[in-house]
Parts: C-alpha cells; structure tokens; sequence
C-alpha cells in the first residue's frame, strides 16, 4: 500500500492518527535490518535513532551508513541540527535527567490507565480506586497553568491534558478551552479529540461550543486560523453528526479558498448536513478538484434516494473511488 501510495518510494514517514504509528514502523524495519547487519548497535523511537559505540570514529561509520541507507531507501535525510556524536558522560547529562513534576504527574497518570502509551481507556471504565487517583488531579488548574499568561504556553502539557486524557470527558475544562481557542492553534489536533470524546452533552451546550469552534474560520474581521485548525475542528462536525450548525458549515464550504478545507467541510455535511445543504453542494461538483470530488459525493447522502441515483447516473462516473463514494449512505 506504502509503495502504490508512494509510486515506489516512499518519501518521509507517516504521521496523524494512531494507525499511522505502525505504517511508520514499518516504513523503516528495512533501515533497522541493514544497521543491524553492519554489526551497528542503536535504539529507535520512531524516526529518531540513538547510535552507541566504543569510539568516536565508529559512531560517525555508524551515522554514515544510517544517512546513505535513509537516503537510498527511502529519499530521506538526517536533520543536521539533532545529529551529532557526544561522550557518554554528555549524553547522561544531558537526556537521562530526573524527570520534573509535571512528567512525573503525566507518568502517574498514564500508569492509571494501564500499560498501552498510546490508547487511553474511558473514565467510566476505571474502577473506584482509580476514579479517586485520578480525580486527584486537578486538570483545571494544570490546564490553567500550562495557558499561563503570556506567550510561554506548555503545548507538550496541552496536548497530553487534551488529547490523551481526551477520553476523561472532562465538562470542566470546556470553558478554558474555548476561551483559549487562538492560543491552541498549533495543538487543533488535540482540541479536536478533547471535544470529540462529548457524546451526551446538552443540545444547548453542544450549539454554544460549536459556534465558538467555527468562529475564528468564519470571522473574516481578523486573521483567519491555519488550515490546520479549520481542518481539525471540521472534524468534530463530521463526528458529532447531530451538532448541527449546517448552514455555518456551508458558509465555510462557500468562502475558503482551501480545497482542504472545503473539502473537510463537505465532510461534515455528509453526516451532519440536511438535503439544502446537499443540494447546494452539488452544484459546485462539475467545477471542484479530485481531492474536494468524494467529499462532496459523499455529502449527497442527504439527497433523497430516488434523487441521489438520478444525479449518480446523470454523472457518468467513471473512477471507481467516486462509484463508491456515491453509493456510501454515510
């Protein structure tokens, strides 16, 4: 699949949602086989590798021979400014340090929620010993601290407060976030599974934080956020379908100039949108590029079904991933 998506090489290592983790360790055990067979002796956490030799000169026979195979494998380069050869006593100094309170606090927490780093289970599923451990925590306060005035926040303590403990469901933290939104930009991946994870809110609560989500992608007064947040929070649209704010939805589809945007907010509209907003989409299918195409198709769900197999034969596709987008009922 790598090789097809890639057209026989591939160039850089996935990264995004958890499956890409093990795309992303697959793409390089050949690297680890070939360093292995040179008798190279190393540590890799994701794409980072740690060399370790008796001299100097075989660390640098080590990391040439990393950087040549990157290269002829896979089109990739080591970053200069993390490479570089240091004594053991440097390395001690410098990475095997005592851990600060705030990654002793993130440490605890994780070991509540049992040995899988990367998957958090649910509160609700926590017995009552570990409710109480975790309840201990006051993530309002740690939230607040990492937001701390100024332009010093703490992204690593965001992320890890909103998108791995995203499965807390934690109502208290909803207020902090949105007063915080622009601040958050450059973690929108993490704000988006914070607010994923609220399935039962109130309707009234669910209108009220999805009019502050879209506000700063629709408010063309000020500097409009990256594609990245508008990308991230359309996602929540697309999976609280019953959120609503269709016709917000279709604005965005109507005014940006980014097909990845548009194409993220079509997306929304297949499972959130009414036949108005599907009507209105359609319209712009004969002018929209591949990437925005399937989403738009798949909006057309919303279309009744005698009308949607109508438009589908008066369309005449001929690509088989739009066949099946257009036969998706979403």
């Amino acid at each position: 699949m790598l090789s097809r998506f890639s057209g026989g090489t591939s160039y850089g290592i996935p990264v995004g949602p958890p499956a890409s983790r093990l795309l992303g360790e697959a793409v390089l055990v050949d690297i680890d086989s070939t360093l292995l067979s040179f008798g190279i002796d190393f540590i890799r956490f994701v794409d980072d590798y740690i060399i370790f030799a008796d001299r100097p000169q075989d660390a640098e026979y080590g990391i040439r021979v990393l950087g040549e195979t990157l290269y002829n494998y896979h089109g990739l380069t080591l970053q200069t400014s993390k490479t570089k050869v240091s004594t053991a006593r440097d390395y001690v100094e410098s990475n095997l340090k005592i851990h600060s309170e705030k990654e002793q606090n993130r440490r605890q927490l994780l070991q509540i929620f049992g040995e899988d780093d990367y998957e958090v289970s649910s509160y609700d599923e926590l017995d009552e010993g570990q409710k109480k451990e975790v309840d201990a925590f006051n993530l309002s306060e740690m939230l607040q601290e990492a937001l701390q005035a100024g332009e010093n926040v703490d992204y690593r303590e965001v992320q890890f407060i909103l998108g791995r403990l995203a499965a807390l469901r934690k109502p208290e933290l909803i207020p902090t976030v949105l007063a915080n939104l622009q601040r958050l930009y450059p973690v929108a991946e993490s704000v988006a599974a914070f607010f994923k994870e609220f399935k039962d809110l109130p309707r009234n609560k669910t209108a009220e934080i999805g009019e502050a989500l879209l506000a700063p992608i629709l408010n063309s007064l000020d500097a409009r956020p990256s594609e990245y947040y508008s990308m991230w929070i359309l996602s929540v649209f697309q999976h609280h379908g019953n959120w609503d704010h269709t016709e917000e939805l279709l604005r965005v589809f109507r005014e940006t100039s980014s097909d990845a945007v548009r194409r993220f907010a079509a997306l929304a509209m297949a499972t959130s949108g009414t036949r108005a907003q599907a009507l209105a989409v359609k319209d712009y299918l004969s002018s929209a590029s591949p990437l925005c195409r399937t989403a738009m198709l798949l909006a057309t769900a919303k279309l009744g079904r005698d009308e949607r197999q109508y438009f589908a034969r008066g369309l005449q596709l001929s690509d088989s991933l739009e066949r099946l987008c257009m036969k998706s009922s979403i």
